[in-house]
């Protein structure tokens, strides 16, 4: 069974108009499907393969850089619960301008980040909702157009 999208970018997401989205470590694909049911043209990369109608889906050893990720291509990249550092400037890289990120991450273990790294890697974007509570840290942006 798969998890319903997490309220916070759920809520971000509203009124968004559907555009071309990349899910990150997608796990088992709750974003990229949700997002998919909205119209958006979605691709999603997990180390472990998944079914996801709908979605174009790479098997990637993202932990090391088995995804290239596209320069300029995406209007969202979404990368939840999952942080590793070296990600951030592709990703960030990887959205158009007007685009979004929405990010999360566990704040404790051996992938613990913070609000304020996303901060960090994020300078000058535009924070539609951020926070950090229940173990994990979240970061949804909207690059300047």
């Amino acid at each position: 069974m798969i998890n319903n999208p997490a309220p916070e970018i759920i809520a971000a997401l509203a009124g968004e108009p559907a555009g071309r989205a990349l899910d990150i470590a997608c796990g088992g694909g709750r974003h990229a499907l949700w997002l998919a049911s909205l119209g958006w043209v979605v691709e999603a990369a997990d180390q472990v393969p998944v079914e996801l109608p709908g979605v174009e889906f790479h098997v990637a050893d993202i932990e090391r850089g088995g995804y290239p990720i596209e320069v300029g291509a995406w209007d969202l990249i979404v990368c939840w619960l999952y942080w590793q550092a070296d990600l951030l400037p592709g990703i960030g890289a990887g959205v158009k301008p007007g685009g979004l990120v929405a990010l999360a991450g566990k704040t404790t273990g051996r992938f613990a980040t913070s609000l304020e790294n996303y901060r960090a890697a994020f300078p000058g974007w535009t924070e539609i909702a951020a926070g950090e509570d229940d173990g994990r840290a979240w970061f949804i942006a909207r690059r300047s157009a």
